[in-house]
This record gives structure tokens, C-alpha cells and sequence, in this order.
């Protein structure tokens, strides 16, 4: 969709949900919005820092509770629910980020894994929006979110080898290839590394995050990443 009033210089796409998953999942979409890594690497890396910098400052002292009440938190742990997990053994990325970075944690202890997925995770803290990033190179046509048929091969980040996944699970795929168990863990084929220079950034909304500030956290990104900020 070409965008309009503040969004009118950015072109989002919200990817086509199955009707199987839609009825799994009612009311969550993916927005997308392309983008380049042209920052200068040192302002970049300062720029993250300052954004987790801030957001260390706002949950550094928060107790769990207060983590979890966060309105976009709660969103996002009732998502777990619907897909049967318990949000406190898988929680959902904005709640680990907070919980592993920030609270309780000394300046600094934020996950550090590559510039473009630091900014990233940066804006994702700062908003409570979860996002994601692909390296667009390694893409095949267009992502779209399915439920999986039982015969598909997924190679997790971090996992030893690929694994076939059962079937009725939430996935992120392309036209070749699984690319990430929905709300849950990423694959390797398409993870940004420093080389990366052009991305696909991706946006969660679901009852309770809009997509407005989806598209708001998009364009965060995207100018963290492109220097713009």
C-alpha cells in the first residue's frame, strides 16, 4: 500500500494471511517496509546505543509485573496464548528484550549481535513493537504467513541442523523456503549480517498494537538504518 498523511513518503505492504492461519489467528497482520543499511557504521552504532540507552532508563527498574502489564507487552503475550504457548516459558520478543537487556541489567547488557539487528531491536524496546528483519537479497517473491502442511524443512538460528516441522504451525515463508516460526524464532537463510545492505523490516500488529504504530516503528527503522534518524 502507498502510504498517506505522515506515512505518504513510504510504501508499506501488509502480507496476504491463509485463510487457515487467519482463522487461527484473527486480527494479526504483518506490515513490511523495505529499507537500506547506508548509515555511516560508527553513527549507527551510537545511535542504537542511544536508543537502548533510553529504553535501559525507562524499564532498568521495573519489576517483572510492570513489564508484563505494558499494555503492548500484554498484546503480545495474549498472541502467545492464542498459539498455545505460555508467554512466560516462550515470551514474546518485546518481553525478552526487555527482560534480558534491560531489566535489572547494568548499562550496556542489551544483546549485541550485528549493527541492522541491534537498531532494530533498539526501536523494537523503545516502541514495544515487535519487529523483525530480513536480509531482501535472500528472499524468493513475497513472504507471506501460512500455517505449515507437515513436510517442510526449517533451519532455525542457533539449531544444529534443519528440522521437519509438524503441520498447523504459524510460518513466515516465501515462495522457496520457511523462513521463521511465526512469533517465535527466525532461520538462517535469510539473517542479516554485516554485509547486509538492503533489508525487509517487519511489524506485528495484532488487537491492541495498530498498525499505525507499526508503520511508526517501521519508519524508525528504517531512518536508524538509513541514517535519517
Amino acid at each position: 500500500m502507498t502510504a498517506t498523511g505522515p506515512y505518504r513518503t513510504a510504501t508499506f505492504h501488509r502480507i496476504d494471511v491463509s485463510p487457515d492461519a487467519r482463522a487461527v489467528m484473527p486480527g494479526v497482520h504483518v506490515l513490511t517496509l523495505e529499507a537500506d543499511v547506508t548509515a555511516d557504521p560508527a553513527a549507527l552504532a551510537a545511535a542504537t546505543d542511544d536508543a537502548w540507552g533510553a529504553a535501559h532508563a525507562q524499564w532498568h527498574g521495573a519489576s517483572r509485573a510492570e513489564v508484563r502489564a505494558a499494555p503492548r507487552v500484554a498484546a503480545y503475550r495474549e498472541l502467545s496464548r492464542l498459539l498455545g504457548t505460555h508467554p512466560d516459558k516462550q515470551p514474546p520478543s518485546v518481553q525478552a528484550l526487555v527482560d534480558r537487556g534491560l531489566r535489572g541489567k547494568p548499562l550496556g547488557s542489551w544483546p549485541r549481535i550485528n549493527p541492522a539487528v541491534d537498531a532494530v531491536n533498539a526501536v523494537a524496546v523503545r516502541t514495544l513493537v515487535a519487529l523483525g528483519v530480513f536480509d531482501r537479497d535472500r528472499l524468493a517473491g513475497d513472504v507471506t504467513l501460512r500455517l505449515t502442511d507437515g513436510t517442510e524443512e526449517f533451519t532455525a538460528l542457533g539449531a544444529d541442523g534443519p528440522a521437519t516441522l509438524g503441520p498447523g504451525r504459524p510460518v513466515l515463508a516465501d515462495d522457496e523456503r520457511v523462513l521463521s516460526l511465526f512469533a517465535h524464532r527466525d532461520g538462517v537463510h535469510q539473517a542479516v549480517t554485516a554485509g547486509t545492505r538492503r533489508v525487509l523490516l517487519l511489524a506485528c500488529s495484532v488487537p491492541g498494537v495498530d498498525q499505525d504504530a507499526c508503520r511508526d516503528a517501521l519508519l524508525e527503522a528504517a531512518a536508524l538504518l538509513g541514517g535519517t534518524h
